[in-house]
C-alpha cells in the first residue's frame, strides 16, 4: 500500500525486534529499581510497566493505521514493539511472582493462550484485506489495537505481585524428610 519495495523489508522488519532487544535492557532494570528501593510494590510494578506498554503499544498501532508513508509506519511499529518491552517487565516475570514453583506450568499455559492472536490474526487479515486498501489495513490494526486495549484493562484490573494462597506450599518440611547430617551445627545444639 505504501509503495515500499519488498527487497528491503527484511532490514526494516528487523529494525522493531532491535529496538526491543535495546529496551529489555533498561526495562528489567527499572522495575528492579523501583522494587529494591521500596517505591513500588510487585503489583504496582507489574501493572505499571505491563499497563503503560500496553498503552503504548495501542497508541503506534493505531497511528501505523494512518501513517502514509513507509518510513513513518516502519517508525511508528518500531516504538510500539519497542515500547512494548516494558510489559516483560510487566507480565513476563508476574509467574514467578504469584507462584513459583507452578511459574513453569503457568508460563506453558499463559503462553498457548497468547500465541492463538499470532496464529489466527493472519487468517482474519486474509478475510479483511481483499482488495487491499488503506482502509482495509486500518481494520487490522484496530482490531491489534484493540487486543492490547483489552489486555491493558483485564491486567490492570485483575493483576496480581503478591504469592498466592493456592500456591503455598500446603504442608511444611518433616524433620524425618530431611536427610540426615551430622557436623559441628548439629553437634552443638545437641550438647545444649
Amino acid at each position: 500500500m505504501l509503495s515500499y519495495d519488498l527487497g528491503q523489508t527484511g532490514i526494516m522488519s528487523a529494525i522493531p525486534y532491535l529496538a526491543m532487544a535495546i529496551m529489555l535492557q533498561f526495562s528489567g532494570h527499572f522495575a528492579d529499581w523501583f522494587r529494591e528501593r521500596g517505591i513500588l510494590t510487585t503489583t504496582q510494578v507489574r501493572r505499571i510497566f505491563n499497563c503503560s506498554a500496553f498503552i503504548a503499544q495501542t497508541v503506534f498501532m493505531l497511528a501505523t493505521g494512518f501513517a502514509g508513508t513507509a518510513v513513518g509506519a516502519t517508525v511508528c511499529l518500531t516504538l510500539a514493539v519497542g515500547l512494548g518491552a516494558f510489559a516483560w517487565a510487566g507480565f513476563s516475570v508476574n509467574h514467578l511472582d504469584i507462584a513459583p514453583q507452578h511459574a513453569s506450568v503457568l508460563m506453558g499455559v499463559s503462553n498457548t493462550f497468547a500465541t492463538i492472536p499470532g496464529i489466527v490474526s493472519p487468517i482474519i487479515s486474509g478475510y479483511i484485506v481483499t482488495t487491499p486498501s488503506n482502509e482495509e489495513w486500518r481494520i487490522v490494526f484496530y482490531i491489534s489495537s484493540a487486543v492490547y486495549l483489552f489486555g491493558c484493562v483485564f491486567y490492570g484490573l485483575f493483576a496480581s505481585g503478591e504469592l498466592q494462597p493456592w500456591a503455598m506450599e500446603s504442608a511444611p518440611l518433616r524433620k524425618s524428610s530431611l536427610p540426615e547430617k551430622r557436623g559441628v551445627v548439629n553437634e552443638r545444639f545437641e550438647m545444649d
